[in-house]
């Protein structure tokens, strides 16, 4: 996780690929001039819903006034991606994204209005949510030694739910067949997390990879096991049992991380006073524990840094979804 001490750091978020603004300046004495507008790409109620709502209360708070939060669902977070990219680029609007929307949709889309980092200004990575595999408890998958000697042993016999073809948490999977040698049956559920938890404890597949904090109620009652997840080694105090894949030398890099994104072209003195106000919120003790107590990881990320991380995933999902492809 990024753990940039100070926002006076804000400066490097005018440097960079993602978080270019335009030459000209804006007027930041009077910014912002109203409240601010909020997309969420997801159904309200959902277990991302609530990072978009939290996010920008605060954000609104730093920067003196109130948040709107829109929810605007559907595409894979592209309908709400779209509306917030042809907003004004004044730095009133802005709206959550993960690497599903600003990544992997665009290397999969050529269609859409954003293409890469130079169709938005990357603000603020506020989350790290990890994946992780989860068996039922009654399964005799004890560890994922155990899961992966019993993959090694019938190839094609052990099935995974996931929650798409080309999401984080399959690539999470052909990561590691790739990397172990090994091959799974992958199952997309068109239902989400929820379904395919569901049919792991039905029996109907061995295991499933969901985001890990959507699980937890689950593992507290005893009814999950979790065995492996993709975040660092200290999330192994949130998953009992589980281990890292970096602990095992594996490369996974596909959490479910959460991006404040907004329009490209913000007048740069605008964008830096969004910037450094999101980036204080994203780095904030009351963020942190925030993240905490729904099982996320804040993970503060800006400027240079954040330019190398979108480089780093980008070039992981295109090598993802080629996995993908050649199993197919």
């Amino acid at each position: 996780m990024a753990l940039i001490a100070g926002v006076a750091v804000a400066a490097f978020a005018l440097q960079g690929c993602a978080s270019g603004g335009p030459d000209g300046e804006g007027d930041a004495s009077s910014y912002p001039g109203g409240p601010i507008n909020y997309v969420v790409p997801y159904n309200p109620g959902g277990s991302t819903d609530p990072v978009g709502r939290e996010f920008s209360r605060l954000l609104a708070e730093e920067l003196g006034t109130t948040a709107v939060v829109e929810n605007l669902p559907g595409g894979d977070e592209t309908i709400g991606l779209t509306a917030v990219m042809r907003s004004p680029a004044d730095g009133q609007s802005m709206g959550l994204s993960s690497a599903t929307g600003i990544i992997v949709q665009p290397l999969v889309n050529e269609s859409l209005p954003f293409q890469g980092p130079d169709d938005y200004t990357a603000v603020v990575k506020m989350v790290e949510a990890p994946n992780a595999i989860f068996v039922a408890a009654d399964s005799p998958l004890q560890t994922f030694d155990d899961f992966v000697d019993a993959a090694t042993a019938d190839p094609g016999g052990m099935s995974v739910g996931t929650t798409g073809r080309l999401t984080n948490n399959t690539f999470v999977l052909v990561s590691i067949e790739d990397q172990l040698g090994i091959d799974l049956n992958i199952v997309p559920f068109s239902g989400g997390a929820g379904e395919a938890v569901l049919a792991t404890l039905s029996g109907e597949v061995d295991a499933v990879i969901p985001t890990a904090a959507g699980q937890l109620g689950l593992v507290e009652s005893g009814e999950l096991r979790p065995l492996v997840h993709t975040g660092p080694a200290e999330y192994d105090e949130v998953l009992p049992g589980a281990v890292s894949f970096t602990s095992l030398e594996l490369d996974v890099p596909f959490s479910s991380d959460y991006v404040t994104v907004a329009a490209p072209g913000l007048p740069e003195d605008v964008q830096e006073r969004l910037v450094e106000a999101a980036y204080a919120v994203a780095s904030s003790e009351e963020w942190a524990e925030w993240c905490a107590g729904v099982g996320f990881l804040s993970d503060p990320m800006m400027g240079e840094e954040l330019d190398e991380w979108i480089a780093a995933v980008t070039e992981a999902s295109r090598e993802a979804i080629a996995l993908v492809e050649a199993t197919e």
